[in-house]
């Protein structure tokens, strides 16, 4: 955990890029422990709220650091930033105190007696009255140039509102930090899926949310995201993960220009224009063959398929190709030029637009057929023209050649 953590932490662009991701991950976290009826905003209200029927009912800050001792000091930033925006909200009547909850989760640590650790959610510890005043007297004395806006802010509060919103403050330190979070939603996924696919499901989790906050953040969006949203999506991809299923990962992925493609991976390309595939076919073709390279990819890397299960799969393509194929070598071999592309055209279009062959039951989304015979006639196992080996045999020669 903690080498995962430092590489996080080496790779991130700075310490403040690592924060929001933080708030987006530890979002997700709150949004899968809440109720139902709760919605979830970033960046709107707060960091972090949460809404019921349109109003506020918590507001969250988070504060990340990759030094776990960090300490949630009396004149600290992180306590002074977060009562500025909590002290603005009361001012400007955003936030009703009779209504909302406070809180600041943090990876750092508060010192014993420090008016953080008055702040406690629990009752035994908790003395907003005593932070009240620790504050006051921090706010009016302390000469720190860099809060002094947070404590304007605070000041600006009558004591009657200070009090009120200190009562609704919860300070949560020691927070688990990104890596740690990440443990976390784990753990509330426990019952979503079998234990070995627990970190598939939560890739495709973290991705479909991650996609939904920058939805939110980029539009400015006045609407928030509901916890039923993300349980009908685990819901869908508790589908995927049956034994007669597989989750499909690259329904909008776009292939590249055929310009831009590789000798080795031109194959498949050639064999198309053999039999006169026009170009618009031949791009979404393209598309088809990365399509199923990175989806079959994905698959081995989450350790989702049977042994052998792939070899067995395009066992049965090859297979159902080269009843067809042979079927069309009996009428058109001999045959004049334009017949054979004709007959090879049409074993292409069988293929692209008829065949339904699926690698599991209810996984039956075209582009892992369409693109694994596309695999295939890349390694001139299979094809489309009649005389496809004899003349595109050479290029696997060539490409043979370069990689040496």
């Amino acid at each position: 955990m903690r080498q995962e953590l430092i590489a996080i932490s080496e790779f991130s662009a700075n310490a403040q890029a690592l924060g929001y991701f933080y708030q987006a991950r530890y979002a997700l976290f709150l949004l899968l422990k809440s109720s139902p009826d709760l919605h979830v905003s970033i960046e709107k209200l707060d960091d972090i709220a949460f809404e019921k029927e349109g109003t506020p009912i918590e507001l969250i800050q988070t504060k990340h650091h990759t030094n776990s001792v960090s300490s949630l000091t009396n004149s600290c930033a992180d306590l002074w930033k977060t009562l500025r925006v909590w002290s603005t909200a009361v001012l400007k009547g955003d936030v009703n105190t009779n209504e909302v909850i406070f809180t600041l989760v943090t990876t750092g640590i508060a010192p014993e007696g420090s008016i953080a650790s008055k702040l406690y959610p629990s009752v035994d510890s908790r003395d907003s009255d005593a932070a009240v005043s620790l504050l006051n007297e921090v706010a009016q004395t302390s000469e720190s140039k860099s809060n002094k806006s947070s404590y304007e802010a605070y000041l600006r509060l009558t004591e009657q509102q200070r009090k009120d919103m200190l009562d609704c403050v919860y300070i949560l330190d020691a927070s688990p930090n990104i890596v740690d979070t990440k443990e976390e939603i784990l753990r509330e996924l426990r019952y979503a899926t079998r234990p070995e696919f627990k970190e598939a499901v939560f890739q495709r989790l973290e991705g479909l949310w991650f996609n939904k906050v920058i939805q939110h953040l980029s539009l400015e969006s006045a609407t928030t995201i509901s916890q039923v949203e993300i349980l009908e999506f685990i819901n869908d991809l508790q589908e995927q993960f049956h034994q007669d299923n597989l989750p499909i990962d690259f329904l909008d992925y776009i292939g590249p220009d055929e310009s831009s493609i590789v000798a080795h991976q031109r194959i498949f390309i050639e064999q198309l224009k053999l039999v006169m595939v026009r170009q618009p076919r031949i791009q979404k073709a393209i598309s088809d063959y990365y399509k199923a390279f990175e989806q079959r990819s994905k698959w081995i890397r989450d350790e989702l398929l049977f042994l052998d299960e792939l070899e067995a799969y395009e066992t049965r393509l090859v297979d159902e190709w080269e009843r067809r194929f042979e079927a069309m070598k009996e009428d058109y071999e001999d045959g004049a030029e334009l017949e054979t592309q004709k007959a090879g055209r049409a074993l292409f279009n069988w293929m692209d637009q008829d065949a339904n062959i699926h690698i599991r039951p209810r996984c039956t989304e075209p582009y892992v057929m369409r693109g694994s015979y596309h695999l295939l006639s890349n390694k001139l196992q299979i094809g489309w023209h009649p005389d496809f080996l004899n003349r595109l045999e050479h290029l696997l020669y060539m490409v043979a050649e370069e990689a040496k």
